[in-house]
């Protein structure tokens, strides 16, 4: 239960600070963590694991759509790979150092510092601000000199 309490409380932060759920929340990721993956939102995740897993389904695709309407112009198999390995390292690469500056610019709380409390002890946390009165007491009547 700590991930899920992590995340809400990562989804909150980012919510908090303006980014849009589809970036924090993309589909795919919510896709896989019905499957019962446990992913962290982008802008936690490591710079190496945005990496490959920003770059490489990107790259597949790529490379796929290239061989396959490139056969009639003779693409080989060795070329469309090769352009698709590099496509996935330039756009992994890029998408990698977006989170991280973007992760910098935010200022965000590391991934083991945020609170593994549930939605609800948060909600009742939210509601206990601390009370301050400056106003003098209230005298009993008839305790006037």
């Amino acid at each position: 239960m700590s991930f899920e309490h992590r995340l809400y409380a990562a989804h909150q932060e980012l919510a908090s600070k303006g980014v849009k759920e589809i970036n924090y929340n993309p589909p795919l990721c919510q896709l896989l963590r019905k499957f019962g993956w446990q992913l962290k939102p982008p802008h936690y995740e490591r710079f190496m694991v945005n990496l490959i897993a920003m770059g490489l389904p990107v790259g597949i695709i790529w490379g796929l759509l290239m061989w396959f309407f490139g056969r009639e112009y003779e693409v080989s198999l060795e070329y469309a790979l090769r352009q698709a390995s590099v496509f996935t390292l330039c756009f992994g690469l890029l998408m990698a150092i977006l989170f991280w500056v973007r992760r910098r610019q935010l200022k965000l709380t590391p991934w083991e510092q945020l609170p593994g409390s549930t939605p609800r002890t948060q909600k009742r946390w939210q509601l206990r601000q601390p009370t301050t009165s400056h106003a003098l007491p209230i005298d009993k009547p008839g305790s006037q000199p």
